[in-house]
């Protein structure tokens, strides 16, 4: 894996055509993973092989991403339960519209159709640098066996997933199954795979997390929350989750780390952009960082 050192130093660094002026302190022999969001979405089609392929290329320590399921139970690597209208193209080219986007309920839909729909062609308008490509939703089986086809053939360090179960309470048995029959899917996946040991779960729904740890009380869990009541957040939950992933906003100064490394858990912020947030974040000395351009981060590390 790997996980670097930054030491004091103070540069310029050149981001995306942009000079930023960078400090950063850190205690001699911190490690922060770097994790790439969706695969490397700021410059590909999000949680795509393309995205995927690029993110390891790049050295990330940790491929990020989300999965729901199909109609006929298979474990598809997608953000929404739905086509989004943000990216999505019909088979015959023609974009998804926002008012037709949760029509196109992924587990109301085969997976041989679902893949029909090309998430690549039309680019993302909030990630203009991002390559417009044809390309799919990929099922996660297919994700494992091309990634680790790949960090063979080019003999790259291996990497962690850190699988995010798309869950919401109120959509139960609406775009995705059960919680004991979600866990059980992709669990099969990843065993037939033994990906066991390379492999973290992460959601917002404490619901499901629970179910999960239970199942796997031995598993690491990320709890991922975009409220910065950490105590009211933590009740949620019937068990201590190894690694507490906030967005990154509420992390507001040291006392707020300290207060969540003090539990024992792992604090890896969401999702961590622009230079000047990645320099704070490092700067409070945050285990990992969560972030669409795994490079901005990456090549600080090379300095």
């Amino acid at each position: 894996m790997k996980i670097f050192k930054i030491i004091l130093l103070t540069t310029f660094i050149t981001v995306v055509g942009c000079k930023v002026e960078k400090t950063v302190s850190e205690t001699e022999g911190h490690k922060i993973q770097v994790q790439g969001h969706r695969g490397d979405r700021g410059n590909f089609p999000e949680n795509t092989i393309e995205a995927f392929l690029s993110a390891i290329h790049k050295g990330v320590d940790v491929i990020e991403l989300d999965v729901v399921i199909s109609k006929d139970r298979k474990v598809v690597v997608s953000h929404e339960p739905f086509m989004s209208s943000t990216y999505m193209s019909k088979p015959s080219g023609e974009a998804i519209a926002k008012k037709e986007e949760k029509e196109f309920n992924l587990y109301q839909m085969d997976y041989e159709n679902i893949k029909q729909f090309d998430g690549g062609s039309r680019g993302n308008v909030n990630f203009p640098n991002q390559k417009k490509i044809k390309t799919y939703k990929p099922l996660l089986d297919e994700l494992f066996d091309v990634v680790e086809k790949e960090l063979a053939k080019k003999n790259l360090p291996t990497v962690k997933y850190n699988i995010e179960i798309k869950s919401e309470q109120s959509e139960y048995d609406i775009s995705q199954p059960q919680p004991e029959e979600f866990i059980a899917l992709i669990m099969q996946v990843i065993e037939e795979h033994h990906m066991e040991n390379r492999i973290n779960i992460q959601s917002f729904d404490p619901v499901l997390l629970n179910a999960f740890h239970l199942k796997y009380p031995t598993f690491e869990v990320a709890y991922l929350v975009s409220t910065g009541n950490i105590q009211a957040n933590l009740k949620l939950l019937e068990f201590k989750p190894q690694i507490y992933s906030p967005h990154f906003a509420l992390i507001k100064n040291q006392k707020t780390v300290d207060s969540i490394k003090a539990k024992n858990m792992k604090l890896i912020p969401w999702t961590v952009n622009e230079p000047s947030d990645i320099n704070r974040m490092i700067q409070l000395q945050v285990d990992g960082i969560i972030t669409d351009y795994p490079e901005r981060i990456l090549n600080n590390s090379k300095k």
